[in-house]
């Protein structure tokens, strides 16, 4: 594997599954020699599967911690405890995650007096009411009414004009 246009580093052409395989001892034999004459040459490339290597060595030497014997039976009651807790207090849960210090209740009582009144204020006066909406149309109608009435005068106004420039003469 020399560093050419044509055969070039794994490194540099993002290929680091062809060295972490070597790392792991599942290659051909075939492409391990080629491989390891690479590594011989290359610093980047011997750095890397250096560092490999030292992980595999550390995962292989550590020893994993046996599992109680009733570590099922306790993971499965307390997922069963959590289950049957109320929604209200996941809620809570959540928003005390949230909010960091809690939810204190200085905060809490004005902006629920806040969103109260305009839950309140919104079912008093409120913009979207069918009511207020065909009044307004009824209102606009009306004007409308007036507008082209006006209009209607201003033309036969208009036409009378002319009549008025002919007593004139």
């Amino acid at each position: 594997m020399k560093n050419t246009k044509d055969n070039a580093c794994p490194m540099q052409k993002n290929e680091g599954e062809l060295l972490l395989s070597y790392c792991a001892g599942s290659l051909a034999a075939e492409r391990v020699a080629e491989v390891e004459r690479h590594v011989g040459v290359c610093p980047e490339c011997r750095s890397w599967v250096e560092g490999q290597q030292t992980v595999w060595q550390a995962l292989e030497a550590w020893e994993v911690e046996p599992v109680s014997a009733d570590f099922e039976a306790a993971l499965f009651a307390r997922i069963a405890r959590e289950e049957k807790a109320a929604g209200w207090q996941r809620w809570r849960e959540a928003w005390r995650r949230l909010l960091p210090g809690g939810l204190d209740w200085r905060v809490a009582a004005p902006a629920g007096a806040i969103a109260l009144l305009l839950v309140v204020g919104l079912a008093v006066e409120n913009p979207f009411r069918r009511e207020q909406a065909e009044a307004m149309v009824k209102l606009e109608a009306r004007e409308i009414e007036k507008a082209e009435r006006a209009l209607e005068d201003l033309e036969m106004l208009r036409q009378l004009e002319p009549l008025e420039e002919e007593t004139r003469l």
